[in-house]
């Protein structure tokens, strides 16, 4: 009895509380309009005056607002309208549409009349003056400046509740949570998992105009062996770009955000002004600014802009639309304060606090967990217009990074941090060192690399890539491989990679083995590369496939459409050095002996020139030398196991290959190869990006057709960015060609402004390929020469055709981001649409992850 009692008390007194505090809630919704027009006001400001609570209405004029205390006032401002106090009821839900009247202001001693945003708008007025200005306040109006900065970069699992804490999986990493804490951006519980120092001395020259960091010191606490430290640094460096508020274009998350101070702004934003204030000792007005659909790539915030005749601005705050068209992040928020440096003429506003925090989420969602990094930078040591050496800006990239930056000693960074660490920050440093001690840990790192990387660790050894492990083809049939590369374990500047592959079809074995020594005691493929490979490689490939960052035996390429029947057996001996300097340049030399053998339908057979009569080859054999030299300022990319992702940016890449085939240890066929790409992307806010490449290449010479340009064809159904996709495997043959290749992502500049489209945040893609090609005489196959017939197909149609007569051309268009996740296109061939086996049109999709 005596505990019945107590739990109904108990039930009795939380029902109670319940209701007590449910009569203490008031809270108000609805909308705000014009009285005369009914149009809604956006960013009106709401608030409770009894409780100093407040929030404002969004870009359709719709406000919430809530407080637990007994309030009875709600307070609506909005500049241009007369202000209202309205009585709420205390303790309960109220629903009120606030209809507002025109109320005349001035500014800068001009009468104005800003009733309704489409009339004349001070604020458009205004911001028309700092865009005007923008030239004589950035830093680059300077002749020369010169600063240090330091640069701080964390991330931290956000959103950590005690619930979540406490789960029995975590019950043996407990020691990770003595660094939690309330981040200062959305005030949630968060850990802090990988930590990013660099300190930089940043110099500008005007004429002629160039701009170089060089990083002189950089340190970073992550996990070591399980993530790529260096990949992930470069990684976010891209996301995390530099932003001047005065740039017409903002570039972060590998994407570009129209500026509110681009010419483009009237017609991308609304602004209003909000206040006149001072601040440090100036007057300045406040402008509210936000994108007119909240679906653009733009931002929304407050700007305070000087009141006199710079119009300079001096402080902005932005972040970004929760239904803007970006994945994986939630929030955003930008916050940068200027203040006065030099002296006189060269007085000039400078950054002195520069803060950007991101949160990324897979789902959002405010329960969820999510990864917040904040990336700060503090500056100091600012000179102005003293000139400077010319020594500083004769390297030709933009970020130099000194080569002992990464050792720094202790008392280095005690020394010349801007501002010491926290506790909170230290701890990182010591928190990842053991957690990696940890096997529970261990265990599901390995778990979680092996199903994003492919591999998985066995001491000094890593098998995989596991989706190379199965697939099959209409020549092998099934095929089985296995296989794996050391890692750091067992040899720092070096490794061994092999595999081993079976055909149950064809009956035959399939093997690779391949060692790596890179110079200077460096990890080989670490950037910058200086490393030589041999190799010996006994494959099966199909002419002319040609796949991005994937293996031809990956299991999901294996569904082809049409006949694949046609393949060759490559038996390649291949010595090749790299060598990656830090100015962007990079060249590879190369021998190469290559021996090739009909498999599948294929036959190498040509016509006797005696007697006419057929004849048959069962291996050509051809060996060459090579050189390559690629060009490619701040290129950035991440880093993988054994492949490199490249990071979009504006910078070209150019690249130029030269091959000569010689006489040499058993190669039958003297020739020289020159070919040449060139690639770049364009940013063209709000409208998207285009990636372009132009190449061309031509061989002189006489070979047969396994030597000539065999062009890159696709018949999965894979959409692949650099391949012709309606093109099939051995279609076309050259000597001589240029292509190109125009991919365009409009970012949903279409779909944004669809009511129904918008929510799903598709974008728009569509591409052109053309390519224009011819072969010499003394390369075509006949009955005197002694070249290798063109393939033909079990009709005895000739299968390999030659582009003379006009460009091959394809076109596709597409939907991407389509759950976030993928990529589908519509692709129409347009020229040889009457060669036999070909398809006029086709679906492909594709797979990536993007923002």
């Amino acid at each position: 009895m005596n505990t019945f009692l107590k739990y109904s008390c108990v039930f009795v007194w939380l029902m109670t509380g319940m209701s007590l505090t449910a009569q203490k809630t008031t809270s108000v919704h609805r909308k705000v309009l014009d009285a005369v027009t009914n149009e809604t006001l956006s960013y009106a400001t709401v608030q409770f005056p009894e409780a100093n609570r407040g929030a404002r209405t969004d870009i359709d004029g719709n406000f919430s607002i809530e407080a637990q205390e007994n309030v009875t006032k709600l307070r609506i401002s909005y500049v241009g309208y007369i202000s209202q106090t309205l009585t709420i009821k205390a303790g309960e839900h109220n629903e009120i549409t606030v209809l507002m009247s025109d109320d005349v202001v001035s500014l800068k001693e001009i009468e104005v009349r800003p009733d309704k945003y489409k009339r004349k708008n001070p604020a458009v007025d205004l911001i028309g003056e700092v865009f005007a200005h923008k030239d004589q306040n950035r830093k680059e109006g300077l002749e020369y400046y010169n600063y240090e900065a330091y640069e701080k970069l964390q991330l931290d699992i956000n959103n950590l509740t005690d619930k979540f804490r406490n789960r029995r999986a975590l019950r043996k990493f407990q020691f990770i949570f003595e660094n939690v804490d309330t981040n200062q951006v959305n005030q949630k519980v968060s850990l802090p998992v990988y930590l990013r120092e660099r300190l930089l001395n940043v110099s500008y020259r005007e004429n002629p105009r160039s701009e170089k960091e060089y990083v002189t010191g950089e340190q970073q606490a992550g996990l070591e062996g399980y993530l790529d430290g260096d990949g992930i640094s470069s990684y976010l460096n891209n996301l995390y770009q530099n932003v001047d508020i005065y740039d017409a274009n903002i570039s972060l998350l590998s994407t570009q955000f129209v500026g509110p101070l681009s010419g483009l702004a009237p017609a991308m934003y609304r602004f209003y002004i909000m206040d006149t204030i001072e601040y440090q000792g100036s007057r300045v007005v406040d402008i509210f600014f936000a994108p007119r659909n909240k679906s653009d790539l733009a931002f929304m915030g407050n700007m305070l802009v000087s009141l006199d005749s710079s119009y300079a601005v001096r402080k902005v705050q932005m972040g970004i639309s929760k239904d803007i068209n970006l994945n994986w992040v939630s929030d955003l928020q930008i916050e940068q304060e200027f203040d006065f440096f030099g002296t006189d003429k060269n007085r000039r506003l400078m950054l002195v606090k520069d803060d950007i925090s991101m949160n990324f989420q897979i789902i959002k969602s405010e329960k969820g967990r999510s990864i917040l990094g904040r990336k700060s930078v503090s500056y100091r040591n600012y000179q102005l217009n003293q000139i400077l050496p010319d020594s500083l800006f004769r390297n030709q990239v933009t970020t130099v990074v000194d080569e002992t930056s990464t050792r720094r000693s202790a008392g280095f960074w005690t020394e010349n941090r801007h501002v010491p660490l926290s506790n909170r920050e230290l701890g990182i440093y010591k928190m990842v060192d053991s957690i990696q001690n940890v096997p529970a840990f261990r265990r599901a790192s390995d778990i979680a690399v092996l199903l994003l990387a492919g591999y998985k660790s066995i001491g000094w050894f890593d098998l995989g890539p596991v989706n190379t492990f199965y697939s099959f083809n209409d020549v092998e049939g099934f095929r089985l491989r296995a296989g794996g590369r050391t890692n750091h374990k067992l040899a720092k500047n070096m490794f061994f990679d092999w595999y081993g592959a079976y055909g149950f079809k064809d009956e035959k074995w399939k093997y690779y083995g391949g060692l790596t020594y890179a110079f200077e005691n460096k990890k080989p493929l670490s950037y910058p590369m200086n490393q030589v490979t041999l190799s010996y490689q006994n494959e099966i490939q199909i002419p002319g496939e040609d796949l991005q960052f994937v293996q031809e035996d990956n299991f999901l390429l294996s569904f082809k459409r049409g006949i694949n029947d046609k393949m060759i057996y490559n038996r390649a001996f291949q010595l090749d050095y790299v060598r990656e300097l830090r100015k962007g340049l990079s060249y590879t030399l190369s021998a190469h002996r290559v021996g090739q053998s009909p498999a599948g339908n294929l036959l190498f057979d040509y016509s006797d020139s005696t007697d006419g009569s057929t004849q048959y080859l069962d291996e050509i054999v051809s060996t060459h030398f090579g050189f390559s030299v690629r060009y490619a300022p701040n290129e950035k990319f991440y880093q993988g196991k054994t492949y490199r992702i490249p990071i979009l940016n504006k910078y070209p890449i150019i690249q130029v290959s030269l091959k000569a085939g010689v006489n040499l240890l058993g190669g039958t066929y003297t020739y020289q190869l020159i070919t040449a790409r060139v690639s770049k992307i364009f940013y063209m806010a709000p409208f998207g990006y285009s990636d372009w490449t132009l190449e061309g290449g031509r061989l002189l010479g006489t070979v047969p057709y396994p030597l000539l340009e065999i062009h890159r064809a696709n018949q999965t159904y894979s959409y692949q960015l650099q391949a012709y996709n309606l093109m099939n495997f051995m279609e076309f043959a050259s000597d001589k060609y240029v292509g190109l290749n125009i991919q365009h992502n409009f970012g949903g500049f279409f779909f944004n402004k669809i009511p129904l489209l918008r929510r799903l945040k598709w974008r728009e893609v569509a591409s052109f390929k053309g390519l224009y090609g011819g072969l010499d005489e003394k390369n075509r196959p006949n009955e005197t020469n002694g070249l290798l017939r063109f393939p033909v197909d079990e009709h005895g149609r000739t299968v390999t055709q030659t582009l003379e007569n006009r460009p091959y051309i394809e076109a596709s268009v597409g939907i991407a981001n389509i759950f976030k996740l993928f990529r589908v296109d519509y692709v129409r061939r347009m020229t040889y649409t009457d060669l036999p086996n070909v398809s006029k049109w086709g679906i492909r999709a594709r797979f990536k992850l993007d923002f």
